[in-house]
Formats: C-alpha cells, sequence, structure tokens
C-alpha cells in the first residue's frame, strides 16, 4: 500500500516499458495488488490541472499538489474533499493543506470548491482502469496508458447522437477488446452478453466464486451507468436474490451494481504481452481505422466525430440529452477527456520511442502534432466563450475545426509510421 504523502505513483512511459523489458528479461512478474487498488490510488486528492481563472489558480496551486487537510479535516479521497466543502461555513475563508515535493503548504481558500481537477480526470477510460485494475491484481504488468491507446480512445474522437456528449470521447472502449487481449495475452472469456440473454447476476456471481476477477460493462450507479470496471465480491444478503459489488472510475469505494450489465468477462492470465513493435503496429492501425471512420457500431469516429462536434456547436443546447443547465459542464468534461486522451497517446507514443529508435524523428513529429492539439484544447478551455451563448460556441466550433486539421495530417503521420515498422 501507498503511504500517506508520497505524492502519488509517478512512473513515467520509458520507465514503464523498462519495467516491462526486465519483467520479460527475469520471467517474474510485479507483486500482486489488492483489488480496486488502482482505483484508490486515482481517487487520491491530488491536481492534474488548476482550473483555468478559478481559485486554485490564482492561488498556485500546481499540478501533482496533494491535498492533505480542507479546514482542519484530513482527507484521504476526491470524496472526503467534497463532504469536507460542504461541511465548511459559508462566508468564511478556509485553509487547505497540501504536499508538495516533500514539503506541507497552506493556502486559504474561499470555501466551496477549489477549482481543482483531480488526477482521477488524466485517466478517463473505465474500460483501460478496469484492465489496469485487474492485471495488477494478477500479478501482471499494467500501464494504463499503454491499454488506453489498445481500446483506441486516445488515438480518436467518437461521437453518437443519442448519448450524452462528456462521455463521447470514450464511444470507442470495448470495440478492439479481442485485440487488446491478444497484445496483452489476457483471456478474456464472456460469462455474460446482455444481446444473447441470460442472468447476469448469476453468470457474474459463478465466476466469482470460482475465484475470478470479472470485468464488467455496465450496471453501475448513476452517473457511471454504463463505465466498465471490476466485480469483485457477491453478497448472499443483500437485496432479494444478493447483490453485486466492485470498482468504477471515480470512487476509491466498492459500489453496488444496481443496475443493469450490458457484458461481463472472466479474466485470466495468459502469456504476457506480445511484441512491442507488433503493439505499436496494431494501435496504429486502429488510429487509421478509427480516424478515417467507422459508423459500423453505432458511433461515427475520427474525422467523422468532429464533424459531429463541430456541428453541434452551432446549436442550443449544445447538448440535446442533458439539456441548457448541464451543457456547459458536459462541454468541459469532454474537452478535458479530449486533453487527458491526447496526453495519454503522447506518453504511449514516448515509451514506443524507445522500442523503435530508428523512427524517433517521426514519433517526434506526432508527438508534436498531439501537443499542437493540446494547446488548442487549452486554448478553448481557458477562453471566455460560453456555452450557451450560440455566437461564442461558434468561435468555439472555429477553434475545434482547427484541431481537426491537425487530426487529417497526423492520420497521414500513422500511415507513415505504420509503412515503415
Amino acid at each position: 500500500m501507498m503511504r500517506r504523502g508520497e505524492g502519488g505513483r509517478r512512473v513515467t512511459a520509458v520507465a514503464a516499458l523498462a519495467l516491462l523489458l526486465t519483467i520479460v528479461a527475469c520471467g517474474r512478474g510485479p507483486a500482486p495488488t489488492a483489488p480496486g487498488d488502482f482505483y484508490r490510488e486515482l481517487a487520491r486528492p491530488e491536481v492534474w490541472k488548476p482550473v483555468p481563472h478559478q481559485q486554485a489558480e490564482l492561488l498556485g496551486l500546481e499540478p501533482g499538489d496533494l491535498l492533505l487537510s480542507y479546514n482542519g479535516e484530513p482527507v484521504l479521497t476526491n470524496a472526503d474533499v467534497v463532504t469536507a466543502q460542504e461541511r465548511a461555513t459559508r462566508g468564511q475563508s478556509v485553509i487547505i493543506t497540501v504536499l508538495r515535493d516533500g514539503r506541507e503548504l497552506s493556502f486559504e481558500v474561499e470555501p466551496g470548491p477549489i477549482g481543482v481537477l483531480p488526477v482521477a480526470m488524466r485517466r478517463p477510460s473505465s474500460l483501460a482502469a478496469a484492465l489496469t485494475d485487474i492485471m495488477r491484481s494478477l500479478g501482471l504488468f499494467a500501464d494504463y496508458d499503454w491499454l488506453a491507446a489498445l481500446t483506441g480512445e486516445s488515438f480518436t474522437l467518437a461521437a453518437a447522437d443519442e448519448e450524452c456528449r462528456a462521455w463521447w470521447p470514450s464511444g470507442t472502449a470495448g470495440l478492439y477488446l479481442d485485440d487488446l487481449a491478444l497484445m496483452t495475452g489476457l483471456d478474456l472469456h464472456p460469462v455474460y452478453l446482455l444481446e444473447e440473454g441470460g442472468d447476469a447476476l448469476a453468470a457474474v456471481r459463478d465466476a466469482l466464486e470460482a475465484g475470478y476477477p470479472v470485468l464488467v460493462r455496465g450496471g453501475w450507479p448513476m452517473p457511471r451507468a454504463g463505465f466498465w470496471g471490476v466485480a469483485t465480491r457477491f453478497d448472499p444478503e443483500e437485496g432479494e436474490r444478493g447483490l453485486l459489488f466492485g470498482y468504477t472510475l471515480d470512487s476509491a469505494e466498492e459500489q453496488p451494481l444496481t443496475g443493469g450489465i450490458v457484458e461481463a468477462y472472466v479474466v485470466r492470465p495468459g502469456m504476457g504481452w506480445d511484441d512491442l513493435d507488433d503493439v505499436l503496429a496494431l494501435v496504429l492501425t486502429q488510429a487509421l481505422e478509427l480516424g478515417l471512420g467507422r459508423t459500423d457500431f453505432g458511433w461515427r469516429t475520427g474525422l467523422q466525430a468532429y464533424d459531429e462536434l463541430i456541428t453541434g456547436l452551432d446549436t442550443v443546447p449544445f447538448c440535446p440529452v442533458c439539456g441548457p443547465e448541464e451543457s456547459p459542464v458536459c462541454f468541459e468534461r469532454l474537452a478535458w477527456s479530449m486533453v487527458a486522451h491526447k496526453e495519454s497517446a503522447v506518453r504511449f507514443l514516448e515509451a514506443m520511442r524507445e522500442v523503435v529508435p530508428e523512427e524517433a524523428v517521426l514519433v517526434d513529429e506526432i508527438v508534436g502534432d498531439l501537443r499542437a492539439q493540446i494547446g488548442k484544447l487549452d486554448g478553448i478551455l481557458r477562453s471566455n466563450t460560453r456555452i450557451g451563448l450560440l455566437e461564442d460556441q461558434r468561435r468555439i466550433a472555429m477553434a475545434l475545426a482547427e484541431v481537426q486539421v491537425i487530426e487529417n495530417d497526423l492520420l497521414g503521420l500513422y500511415e507513415q509510421l505504420l509503412g515503415r515498422l
């Protein structure tokens, strides 16, 4: 377990690659972790980014700052922070304490939200997070950024009219599950698929009783209902038939699966990671396929998804599913998720640069374009434009059109790199 105040796990992409190569050479994997450990790591009240123009940025909070206390109350998770904020007296300033580079610093803030994005938002793929937690619990090497690349999420945008636009960036999750299993050496055995019918609760219960971790999509409490997660136990004393519990994004605590499960897989360790050149080739192949547009699974992807997003900004409300009041929140979540996915793609490619050093120049060009997209998205989020004002939304659409142009250039670079592998 991580000790309080250690500042979180900051393994660089290159260090992760070195760890994998060491494991392969020694034939011995890392020590297994407890189920849910990765989710508890994500739930730490650590700053990913200060929100532009809000008090955290104005006070000088920095990425990597770990919040230790709020108004004298120790905080261990993001949920603890919210609870402490609700208890604070309105109109009276409070003191927060953060850990930065081994030193404790105190700041005086107004009660209520501090204005930070927690480090959990840095990893928005619920499927990659679930697989990271499962693989670590099995004593296998797992790196979130590599898994998010293999799901296709960190390299493309997806869109579907009937879905809340906040969750569009993760629309491809599960599309390449078989390929991901092949590359990571996992054995994913379906125990329940909604389209095939059956008893989801019984299927997952039986798998858990056999001692296997179970990857689950759907069934979580709102607003996480459609997320991927990890079922960890069955409690026969809860409800009429018993109740499943497990972990998904945005919580350090076990969550009940009270809704409808869409699919569930038993996960067993297999042969280990495939050749890393093949991993990179598969990621690029998927990025090209998605980037040029797939519509055969109910979502539009890549350049078509950008078209959908840009066109959607010409209407109010921006998010028809959630309505005008929630649309600004939906857009911010979408935009920050796009930033997080592109940063994840950068970290993955920085590791792959070590795998194909002869292509370092081309990889660096791709990374440069991804960082240019991140910069433009950051500019949108820092602007004073407002979702809900059509004129402002059209300005945002123009900026996103520039991001789309870079996306088109990236597809050419992906094809060029793939041809050299």
